[in-house]
């Protein structure tokens, strides 16, 4: 078997360059996208790499909190992987799709509202004027609310966390939205509209 053919077998393309898809190609493509990137695949792919913050996600169902903050709250700290300083921005990212405006504005600027919680641990210079140049916006409260009430207050070892396998179902069904649609984002910048006219392109959600 030649590394042509079996580049060929392991992407699903029988094109050397993307302008030359065909239909048939593109099918075929799609058949092995969908074996290795489904929703359903990116869900389990999230839970098996990052397992904690169930704290987190704990006291916002114990809270109240609806099903898509609660995930939020579970994954906000998986950007942590790649970079600690940015984290919010890569968890952000991650979720865009599938979640609310406030929500993605939450996670992406929640690192700097929790070192506004944590600051007396570290020569932290002015991070109240930091965190306060974000005063205008809409979700400021709500990002406020949520690293006081549920970010800064899961570090208790004795506190009686819930365990993941009580989280699953929720990310999977957050993560089986139809993008930019279901959240409510697809109007909120004009790159989700962007994206959204891609969906075609990739894994669809399944039906529930």
């Amino acid at each position: 078997m030649t590394i042509k053919r079996k580049a060929e077998e392991a992407v699903g393309c029988t094109c050397t360059d993307l302008k030359d898809m065909d239909k048939q190609g593109a099918q075929a493509m799609m058949k092995i996208f969908n074996e290795v990137a489904s929703p359903e695949q990116n869900a389990e792919r999230v839970i098996s790499m990052f397992k904690a913050q169930k704290g987190t996600a704990t006291l916002a169902l114990r809270d109240g909190c609806d099903e898509e903050t609660v995930v939020v709250a579970l994954l906000h700290d998986l950007g942590e992987c790649w970079s600690s300083i940015n984290h919010g921005e890569i968890a952000a990212s991650l979720l865009r799709p599938f979640i609310s405006p406030k929500n993605y504005w939450v996670l992406k600027h929640h690192e700097v509202f929790q070192a506004y919680i944590y600051q007396n641990g570290f020569d932290l210079k002015d991070i109240e004027k930091v965190r306060d140049q974000f005063k205008d916006s809409p979700h400021f409260d709500a990002c406020a609310r949520f690293c006081e009430k549920y970010d800064s207050k899961a570090f208790d070892p004795e506190y009686d966390t819930l365990p993941l396998e009580h989280f699953i179902p929720m990310i999977k069904r957050i993560f089986n939205r139809k993008p930019y649609v279901e959240s409510g984002c697809l109007d909120d910048a004009p790159e989700n509209v962007a994206k959204f006219a891609l969906g075609e392109a990739y894994p669809a959600p399944e039906p529930n």
